[in-house]
């Protein structure tokens, strides 16, 4: 999305995600690993991002693109959402817990 103001990160969502994954596999995880799922998801996000942006530096030859800009408008939406994570990161904790 060019227009990151259009960009949320729904917390709702990742609740729904979480208990989802949970049901499925919180038996094969233990505690530590379940405490840091809130961790993995922002770090993806932050990977992703990376990726994106050093698609875009190195000429776009990773990442399949529509339009000139693409790898980096993708970068700065990963971006975005890693952000908005860091403003709810106290609730995504709860969520898990």
């Amino acid at each position: 999305e060019p227009d990151v103001s259009k960009v949320h990160f729904d917390l709702y969502l990742f609740e729904l995600y979480t208990r989802g994954y949970l049901e499925a596999a919180g038996a094969a995880l233990t505690d530590t690993e379940k405490e840091y799922l809130p961790w993995g998801a922002k770090l993806m996000t932050l990977e992703c991002g990376i990726r994106f942006l050093t698609d875009y530096l190195e000429g776009d030859h990773y990442f399949h693109t529509a339009r000139p800009g693409h790898n980096l408008d993708r970068a700065r939406t990963q971006f975005t959402l890693v952000r908005q994570m860091e403003e709810v990161f106290d609730q995504m904790l709860e969520i898990v817990s």
